[in-house]
């Protein structure tokens, strides 16, 4: 068995002990970088919610995540209220995928992943910030 193997295998037990639905999930080498890896929406927002849950990762992560409307890769994304200074998300785009997942308002986890076409990455990003900010908008 490969280094990576192994790796990938350590990382899937790791998730599957913390509660992450394997479903749908394939890790190629266990980096996360791999154009091979698949996560679905649902693996994506378990783990957000262990992250959440888990005191000693919350003010890491959080302090890690970009801003609506403010800082790192959201500065010009969702500049406006509701959701400008209450998303706070991590995106993901290469040539063929664009993804934005985190949390809104300290209340609600989300992951919207877009893989491929016929959507380009310039509709998949409209369709992410609405939702954001629909999630943003909700009492």
């Amino acid at each position: 068995m490969a280094i990576d193997e192994k790796l990938a295998g350590h990382v899937r037990s790791a998730l599957a002990d913390a509660g992450v639905p394997l479903a749908g999930l394939r890790l190629a080498d266990g980096s996360g970088l791999s154009s091979l890896d698949r996560l679905t929406a649902r693996s994506l927002a378990a783990l957000l919610r262990v992250a959440w849950a888990d005191p000693t990762v919350r003010p890491y992560l959080l302090a890690a995540l970009p801003v609506a409307g403010i800082s790192g890769t959201l500065s010009d994304r969702m500049r406006r209220p509701p959701a400008r200074g209450h998303v706070q998300a991590k995106t993901g785009t290469t040539s063929l995928a664009s993804a934005l997942s985190g949390y809104v308002k300290h209340r609600y986890v989300f992951s919207v992943l877009q893989n491929g076409s016929p959507i380009s990455t310039y509709w998949a990003r409209k369709a992410q910030d609405r939702f954001a900010t629909a999630l943003a908008a909700a009492q």
